[in-house]
């Protein structure tokens, strides 16, 4: 499925050359030709990467992207006419992945639409991988707070309390967190585990 990009741009010629360009080289493009209308398209289906004009009538660039960034990571790329230095620094403290100084012609900025998707999908990647890594550490915590309960409880040995837990995950078909949840709320103990 090809990606999806939404033009904010209201100069209609940069527009209109950038969608049929992009379109060319195989992306899905919505064009807005102001920040209300893109923020209305935005509402509806979040595109995979914004091309943001900075300098627009009825909703600017920036006011745009403060409010993109309340509901979204999307990548923004900005497009301005001049290197403002204070625009700039506005754009990179929403998190922009960066600005293309217009008139621009789409050959130059398919390499810029490229690694912002690339960045943008290798952030999301790692956002993944550190959230299942911190969920894997806490389940590995809880499990040896468990295996520490049921030691004290009844006087057995590490490997004994483990290999209990074991079989009465096997056997209720649930998963080794859920048992030390459940060990550690006070809902399950050893003696339940012999009557199962």
């Amino acid at each position: 499925m090809p990606k999806h990009i939404l033009i904010a741009e209201d100069d209609r010629i940069i527009l209109l050359a950038l969608s049929d360009g992009l379109s060319g080289a195989g992306y899905r493009v919505t064009a807005a030709p102001n920040g209300e209308i893109a923020w209305k398209s935005i509402q509806n289906e979040m595109p995979d990467l914004i091309l943001l004009d900075i300098s627009m009538p009825i909703m600017n660039g920036l006011t745009l992207a403060r409010k993109v960034r309340g509901i979204s990571d999307v990548p923004i790329l900005f497009l301005t006419a001049y290197s403002d230095e204070e625009q700039v620094e506005s754009a990179v403290s929403m998190g922009s992945y960066g600005y293309l100084v217009k008139p621009l012609e789409v050959h130059q900025i398919i390499p810029s639409v490229e690694l912002a998707l690339a960045k943008c999908n290798e952030i999301r990647m790692l956002r993944t991988t550190e959230s299942q890594l911190q969920m894997a550490m806490q389940n590995s915590r809880d499990i040896s707070v468990a295996i520490g309960i049921l030691r004290e409880r009844h006087g057995i040995t590490e490997e004994e309390a483990f290999d209990a837990m074991r079989r009465h995950a096997r056997s209720q078909r649930i998963k080794m967190d859920s048992i030390a949840s459940g060990i550690i709320g006070g809902s399950l103990s050893l003696h339940q585990f012999d009557h199962k």
